[in-house]
């Protein structure tokens, strides 16, 4: 399994998929996670946004603790992504130990008044139309609607003004009866609870490109900019390839991608590369934005790069990006406390899975799989969503 199950054999963890993960911490800060598989792969039409609106109204819970936590320095928080809901503490080992059980047995319970939902809900709309101020994400957001009727964890706005309050009990009952997983790491205290009944979700839900005729959420006008962003076919497998394969094009000012874009052309300020999780499969883009004039020009660019692996994807370019996860690995592994995010996904996700065994052949053989430009969807908010 490589470096950081190797490093925790003395807890005996065998495999990710366990249902309490034991990590050692290098440092006197521990971290403590509860995850919740599920999410958006659980919702329905009727109830998009609902488990987002379920993460703001289960931490209601934990009110009453909030001075307690602030007295003990006690970091507090959850997500909500595409995939799971998760709640952490992070702290001092000794008393993110001191709070575990109280954690663990709040989060097993919905105490959730009706107005309180009702606040909260009003909440969670201004959320979502705070989520539809910045160009790039307006874009991807109605890009993930129209492309596989997806409506990512902010949900549906009509959706969530009509949800009712045995709507949240109905997804509680689903969702957080019982917990997925629980990430604990600590210096020298194990987590052990023989009573939690853990859930074993197997979640069939697969994407493909589709032209779904579904709302759309425009918000501002952007005018002076265009946002262009350029998705992969779905990916099913090979994924911490394509992770390591997107460090080669965009790590760095030195990278191909910002050497032609941004240093030689001028074209972008920004340019990201990365891989998205939606359930089992991948979907791997290229995202960026640029004057309205400068559109073609910038497909341009990233076309030249894509076209010409010989000369930007070199071998010099893959022990560099082999070195940087390397050292970054060992950095994770010594702020393991906030660093857990390759046991929430499942194995086969993260680069650290196969940094030993990574190879400059199996690279190239993945990149002529899944980086042919001809095979990339090309968007501009411009033009897709007038």
């Amino acid at each position: 399994m490589g470096f950081e199950l190797n490093n925790i054999s003395k807890y005996n963890i065998k495999k990710r998929t366990k249902m309490i993960i034991n990590l050692p911490s290098q440092t006197d800060l521990s971290g403590f996670y509860v995850v919740y598989e599920g999410s958006t792969n659980l919702e329905k039409p009727g109830w998009y946004g609902l488990s987002h609106l379920m993460e703001h109204l289960m931490t209601k819970n934990f009110d009453h603790l909030q001075e307690d936590f602030d007295k003990d320095g006690l970091d507090w928080n959850a997500y909500t992504s595409g995939n799971e809901i998760c709640f952490y503490l992070t702290g001092l080992d000794e008393k993110v130990n001191k709070w575990k059980g109280e954690f663990i047995k709040l989060l097993g319970q919905f105490n959730v008044t009706k107005e309180e939902f009702e606040n909260e809900r009003k909440i969670v709309l201004e959320e979502y139309m705070d989520s539809f101020n910045s160009q790039t994400e307006v874009h991807m957001l109605n890009l993930s609607r129209k492309l596989f009727n997806d409506y990512d964890p902010i949900g549906l706005r009509e959706d969530l003004e009509n949800l009712k309050f045995m709507d949240c009990l109905n997804f509680w009952e689903l969702q957080y009866a019982k917990p997925t997983k629980i990430i604990n790491v600590s210096k020298g205290k194990p987590y052990k609870n023989n009573e939690i009944d853990f859930a074993e979700r197997t979640i069939v839900k697969s994407i493909s490109f589709g032209d779904h005729k579904v709302p759309f959420e425009l918000g501002n006008e952007f005018k002076d900019k265009t946002s262009l962003v350029m998705l992969s076919p779905v990916i099913d497998e090979d994924f911490a390839y394509v992770h390591f394969i997107n460090a080669m094009l965009s790590l760095g000012l030195k990278s191909p991608l910002y050497q032609e874009i941004r240093e030689r052309r001028g074209l972008v300020y920004y340019v990201h590369c990365y891989q998205s999780r939606m359930n089992q499969q991948g979907l791997n883009m290229i995202a960026t934005q640029t004057s309205n004039k400068n559109f073609n020009a910038c497909v341009d660019a990233i076309k030249e790069v894509l076209e010409n692996p010989k000369k930007h994807l070199t071998k010099e370019r893959f022990d560099l990006v082999k070195d940087y996860y390397k050292v970054r690995m060992q950095k994770d592994e010594i702020l393991r406390y906030k660093n857990v995010n390759q046991y929430i996904n499942p194995e086969g996700w993260s680069v650290y899975d196969i940094i030993d065994t990574v190879d400059f052949k199996k690279v190239k053989k993945v990149y002529d799989k899944y980086y042919k430009f001809e095979n990339f969807y090309i968007s501009n908010d411009k033009k897709e969503f007038k």
